[in-house]
């Protein structure tokens, strides 16, 4: 049996004896299957029960929920660790009443951000912000779906300081750095369900090692955020098994921006010698290479020749 199966079948077995008739019910289909619950409204519930819903209300707070809404945190909370990718797309079963898929998605990141601006903390952001700006080193770690959210949070934090270093496959070379790390080295990790192993491991390799870790996840729950020194708790509904980031990514952006309030003139050398180390490398597009390109067309050998050509080879 899970420990999250445990848990919520502890909650009801202790309160039981004193429900009524209607609200064992309700206790009887979560003990049945107490997955289906998490898809389902309180309407939809009080329907499969055959009660109505001020019942699912009440059975909520003779479980020592404030009401519906509080008791789904809960249960996100504990599933979070156990729902599959076919769970999640069970889910969308569950939501035809969006409109099309795109307009389901939408929806979707528009109530992330919602939930982003009204329940994400400002004192723990500039917390954060404050730790990662005069960290000595930063390590910026995400694994499977979360290496993305790494790599992007990683690649906008090298822009405006130095010693910044993104892992996303758990390399030995991490381990070694972490075993000698400088005081005032920090570990950010990010992970979002299902919780990859790896993320935990390097968490707690990295405490033993005397580094202060920042956990960015989803629930305070959540294991990364339980090891964590600091946290940073940013909520995820999903419609499917496709991870939601889009709000994570807002985020992570917000987070860069409140960085270079702990040291601008830093940030801004760092910014200037980003821009002009791309320059040097004639990195990205700009006119000045588009006129070049062009006056080979008019007036030299063909844009081909800017490319290595293949060797001629006999057969």
């Amino acid at each position: 049996m899970s420990s999250a199966k445990q848990d919520l079948l502890e909650k009801i077995v202790k309160v039981y004896p004193n429900l009524s008739p209607k609200k064992r019910r309700v206790a009887d289909l979560i003990m049945k299957d107490y997955k289906k619950i998490f898809f389902m409204t309180a309407k939809e519930v009080a329907q499969s029960c055959g009660v109505s819903e001020p019942t699912i209300v009440r059975f909520a707070a003779d479980l020592g929920f404030s009401g519906y809404a509080d008791f789904l945190d809960y249960m996100k909370g504990l599933l979070h660790t156990e729902l599959t990718s076919v769970d999640r797309l069970e889910r969308t079963q569950h939501r035809f009443d969006e409109g099309s898929t795109l307009e389901m998605y939408c929806h979707n990141a528009i109530r992330n951000l919602e939930n982003l601006m009204s329940r994400v903390s400002e004192a723990n952001v500039k917390q954060a912000a404050t730790t990662l700006g005069e960290a000595r080193a930063v390590y910026v770690v995400g694994y499977r779906a979360s290496a993305t959210l790494a790599q992007h949070f990683g690649y906008l934090l090298k822009k405006i300081r130095e010693d910044v270093f993104i892992d996303i496959t758990l390399s030995w070379e991490l381990i070694d750095a972490l075993n000698t790390a400088n005081p005032g080295t920090v570990l950010f990790a990010i992970a979002f369900p299902r919780y990859p192993r790896k993320t935990i491991d390097i968490i707690e390799y990295a405490k033993k090692c005397d580094v202060t870790v920042i956990g960015l996840s989803d629930t305070p729950l959540s294991p990364i955020i339980t090891l964590a020194d600091q946290h940073l708790v940013v909520d995820i509904e999903g419609v499917s098994f496709v991870d939601p980031f889009a709000h994570i990514i807002t985020f992570l952006g917000a987070l860069v921006h409140e960085i270079t309030f702990v040291d601008s003139e830093k940030a801004m050398r760092g910014l200037s010698n980003f821009d002009h180390g791309v320059k040097v490398a004639n990195e990205f597009y700009t006119e000045e290479y588009s006129d070049e390109r062009l006056k080979y067309r008019l007036d030299g050998p063909t844009v081909t020749s800017l490319w290595p050509q293949k060797a001629n080879v006999e057969e």
